[in-house]
């Protein structure tokens, strides 16, 4: 008999198929992510007086817009009020409980509150002021809420502007990068 050739036998390679459980899992961990860091600061907006509450004009007494605004531990109230270049805004603070501060930088108003005592301060709100929307908040440490005292102060239209959408966006970015990271760390491992 001839001698046969003796070679290694072939093994069929099978194709390769994908692995999408990974991917799967990256996809549903960033959407969920998402979800919950939105949740967290469409809260944290409605806390520091952003989020959609009652938007305060006040009223108007002899030619002033005035505002009664209540201080006590940890808010304003109201907390969002709205005026328009040019006004002449009277603001009447007062604390129930503990000294609290009341202070819009932009309009350069500093007020110290001390309990029961009513603070009054009248400002001119330049007519070329620029519109938009400022925080008001409280300048003195007024116990573990005092970082959410907050409000907003509405200046002519106003409108969302980027304080408003800039958690949102930065939440869909960071999600991307999650899973553009997990995708080219599954690549690379092959």
């Amino acid at each position: 008999m001839a001698e046969e050739e003796k070679r290694p036998q072939e093994v069929p390679q099978k194709r390769r198929r994908p692995y999408v459980g990974g991917a799967l899992l990256i996809a549903i961990t960033a959407f969920i992510i998402t979800l919950f860091t939105s949740g967290i600061a469409y809260g944290v907006q409605s806390a520091v007086g952003g989020g959609g509450g009652k938007v305060e004009e006040g009223i108007v007494v002899d030619g002033v817009r005035e505002f009664r605004i209540l201080a006590p531990q940890w808010y304003y109230e109201p907390s969002t009020i709205k005026v328009n270049p040019g006004d002449t805004v009277r603001f009447i603070v007062t604390s129930p409980d503990i000294t609290h501060g009341f202070a819009i930088n932009e309009l350069g108003v500093n007020l110290v509150l001390s309990p029961g005592v009513a603070i009054v301060r009248e400002v001119v709100i330049p007519p070329d002021f620029p519109e938009g929307t400022y925080t008001m908040y409280c300048s003195i440490f007024c116990g573990s809420g005092h970082s959410y005292m907050k409000g907003s102060l509405i200046i002519g239209a106003g409108g969302a502007g980027m304080g408003k959408i800039l958690p949102y966006i930065a939440t869909a970015v960071m999600s991307g990068v999650f899973i553009a990271v997990g995708i080219i760390g599954r690549r690379r491992a092959r």
